[in-house]
């Protein structure tokens, strides 16, 4: 069992935190022109492919790379579902109140179960446990089920449609408008993470990793598809029902992304290690709960205030918001620390 760190994913999922600040606050407070104007769109691209499948992809990679048995797999899983539902509650913790008291009326099953990262996160470590025991180390064999699970939502029949209200199904499958991140496709990110691990483990050699001109040469041919590809990612990235049930095409754009950003990360962090790089290293180690903290802060300063801000309020926003996080999470970590 491999429990090393590494600073170039801590690096990316850094990286992808600030990604997902700046989107969350966008998509919360901004003014509605700032919203469908090209400031907005941006902002949505940066959320998209830089964000969640960096955090799963990831995810998969470690799970490999880690080697936790079976119980440890599945209760980690589960323990993630409970705080992604925990987090819905306290996020909402404002609207949730006023329908309690009879203030506000609101579907408070959906607020509560609705489809957060974490809880897929969950649902993915659970699933995970599961394959492993099943298919062991082949890895043309995951290759395979991420093919499969691309395909299940062109197979499947639009259950949104047979069950409108349904609190479940949306952690799976369906165009749901609070399905923000469905099983499928989304479990194909963690399963590539898993393959690459297991790609890199039995069929690279340690020349061929080591190797400058290779990765300059696959970070050339990455970086000109990327380019290619750019105006088809930006379009689904912008469309909120194409991105979260993206099919083939874009789960390909995003795994070319990601390899040329993982080679670009790998090379800025063997360079250059200051306060910033520091910085975002240190929030990537602590993901899960930056992305708590800052879900609670976010959600509830939502409710407090109404769309309208402008580009200086965003900025004041965000800094307010990404300062604030960081502080709660080094005081998490300090305490944790004491603990151990």
């Amino acid at each position: 069992m491999n429990t090393g760190r590494s600073r170039t994913a801590d690096f990316l999922k850094g990286v992808a935190l600030i990604a997902m600040v700046q989107l969350v606050i966008v998509e919360y407070l901004a003014q509605q022109p700032i919203l469908n104007g090209l400031a907005g769109k941006i902002s949505l691209f940066l959320g998209g492919s830089p964000a969640a499948p960096t955090f799963l992809a990831i995810m998969g990679y470690y799970i490999a790379r880690q080697g936790h048995g079976f119980r440890h797999t599945i209760s980690r899983g589960v323990k993630l579902i409970l705080l992604g539902v925990l987090l819905n509650i306290a996020r909402n913790a404002i609207i949730l109140f006023d329908v309690f008291m009879a203030k506000a009326s609101a579907d408070i099953w959906h607020l509560i179960f609705g489809t957060d990262i974490l809880i897929l996160a969950g649902l993915s470590l659970v699933a995970m446990a599961i394959l492993i025991r099943i298919l062991r180390g082949h890895v043309l064999a995951y290759l395979a089920l991420i093919i499969v699970f691309l395909l299940l939502q062109y197979i499947i029949p639009p259950v949104e449609k047979m069950a409108p209200n349904s609190v479940i199904l949306p952690f799976f499958y369906g165009k749901y408008p609070q399905a923000q991140f469905p099983f499928i496709p989304w479990f194909a990110y963690v399963l590539a993470g898993y393959s690459f691990f297991l790609f890199k483990k039995f069929f690279i050699s340690d020349q061929f990793k080591h190797s400058r001109t290779i990765k300059i040469i696959l970070l050339s041919l990455s970086g000109i598809l990327l380019i290619l590809s750019l105006p088809f990612g930006f379009d689904v990235s912008i469309n909120h029902r194409l991105f979260y049930h993206h099919g083939i095409l874009f789960f390909m754009f995003c795994v070319n992304y990601l390899f040329w950003w993982l080679l670009s990360a790998s090379s800025i962090v063997n360079r250059v290690n200051n306060k910033l790089t520091a910085y975002l290293e240190f929030i990537g180690k602590n993901v899960t709960a930056f992305y708590v903290i800052f879900m609670i802060l976010a959600g509830n300063l939502a409710l407090l205030f109404q769309k309208g801000q402008d580009f200086l309020m965003l900025f004041i926003v965000f800094v307010i918001l990404l300062a604030a996080t960081s502080f709660f999470v080094w005081i998490w970590v300090r305490m944790r620390r004491k603990a151990a």
